[in-house]
């Protein structure tokens, strides 16, 4: 698969995983056990073009190729499945800032975001909209020189953490959904943690906004136009969630090798049955045929293609894929697998995940069937 990469592209790969390797793998047990996270290391992420990376040079970012943040993620999702959600999340933010924020916001948001001083959220889902984001029910009213928010939103990543976020809201006037700059200095609003199975790291929030006043200078974007700046940036968080599992398939992968080469059972490594062997040469399989989807979507979208098919195609596969190998890497590992000291157990639970945000497998389906067929099965 290498032979795919340039060599900058490569030499990026694999220094990045060493740091990773080195500095963040260390920790993530204690992290997941006391569900925490270590947001004072992600300004030294960003130096590797983390977040940054998807903000033009002239808003003080690195201007990446997709390929690179393809492959950034893919490392990410291979350490640690918190810290590649959360970067996620911060890549969005900073993206949403760059292509819509004034230069203020830019200011007061943006460069601290990418200084890792500031972090964020952002908050679309709600109790009745997920998969449908037209039916959203927060509002957002105008009133003076403020808009007042009232609404509920539900499983928004980090936003307990979080100092500011992006609430999307119907605007009463319009009827037409608008996004809006919620800053936890100026602004009352309620988080309350839901617990949750996997990327225990993380905190997965529901936000209450009951008359939350926030500056009108804080609508960002053009009035009206929420939903359409959330969707720009669809195909990079596909994209994102398909190379995250990606690298979790590859962790998958690893500790299958290193298990079956030093487990013992009837007198020799199990990797000499031939099941086991199946088993582990199902992951690999899983995992590169992933890749290759991956790779396809991130080169489509640098030829500056539209990309919405490759990306919904990768991120479909990609999180289907990723539940098969870390079901199979924990049948490898037998009873071993169920235990919390085991890697494994870890890469079960959060790769469930991905067959879920930034649309689920079956929105996915949908959305290329309708490119393939015509037809829309949604409206």
């Amino acid at each position: 698969m290498d032979a795919l990469l340039s060599e900058d592209e490569r030499l990026l790969r694999d220094s990045v995983r060493s740091y990773l390797d080195a500095k963040i793998a260390p920790i993530v047990t204690e992290h997941e056990r006391a569900r925490t996270f270590p947001w004072h290391r992600l300004a030294e992420l960003y130096e590797f073009g983390y977040v940054r990376g998807v903000v033009p040079e002239a808003d003080g970012g690195d201007g990446a190729s997709h390929m690179v943040l393809a492959l950034l993620m893919q490392e990410a999702g291979r350490c640690w499945g918190s810290l590649r959600t959360t970067l996620n999340v911060q890549s969005m933010l900073a993206r949403v800032l760059s292509t819509a924020g004034t230069p203020e916001q830019k200011e007061r948001f943006l460069r601290p975001l990418l200084a890792g001083q500031r972090f964020g959220w952002f908050a679309l889902t709600e109790p009745d909209a997920g998969s449908d984001a037209g039916a959203l029910r927060t509002t957002a009213r105008r009133d003076g020189d403020d808009y007042v928010i009232n609404g509920r939103k539900l499983y928004i990543t980090n936003a307990l953490a979080g100092d500011f976020g992006v609430v999307l809201a119907r605007v009463p006037d319009t009827g037409e959904v608008s996004a809006f700059l919620v800053d936890r200095t100026e602004s009352e609003y309620q988080a309350y943690d839901i617990p949750h199975m996997p990327l225990r790291a993380t905190t997965s929030c529901e936000l209450v906004f009951d008359q939350t006043r926030i500056p009108a200078a804080n609508l960002l974007g053009e009035l009206g136009r929420g939903l359409a700046l959330a969707m720009s940036g669809v195909n990079l968080g596909r994209l994102n969630m398909a190379m995250g599992a990606v690298g979790l398939s590859q962790a998958c992968l690893e500790a299958c090798v290193d298990f079956a080469r030093t487990r013992e059972q009837f007198g020799r490594p199990i990797a000499g049955f031939q099941l086991v062997q199946e088993m582990v040469v199902q992951v690999a399989t899983l995992t590169e045929t992933a890749r290759l989807l991956g790779y396809q979507a991130a080169r489509t979208l640098d030829a500056g293609l539209p990309g919405r098919y490759e990306c919904s195609m990768a991120k479909y596969y990609c999180g289907e894929a990723v539940g098969q190998a870390a079901t199979l890497a924990l049948q490898v590992h037998g009873g071993a697998g169920l235990m919390e000291e085991s890697p494994v157990e870890r890469y079960f639970r959060d790769a469930r995940e991905a067959t879920i945000p930034e649309g689920t497998s079956q929105i996915q389906i949908l959305h290329l069937g309708k490119h393939l067929l015509g037809v829309s099965a949604l409206r």
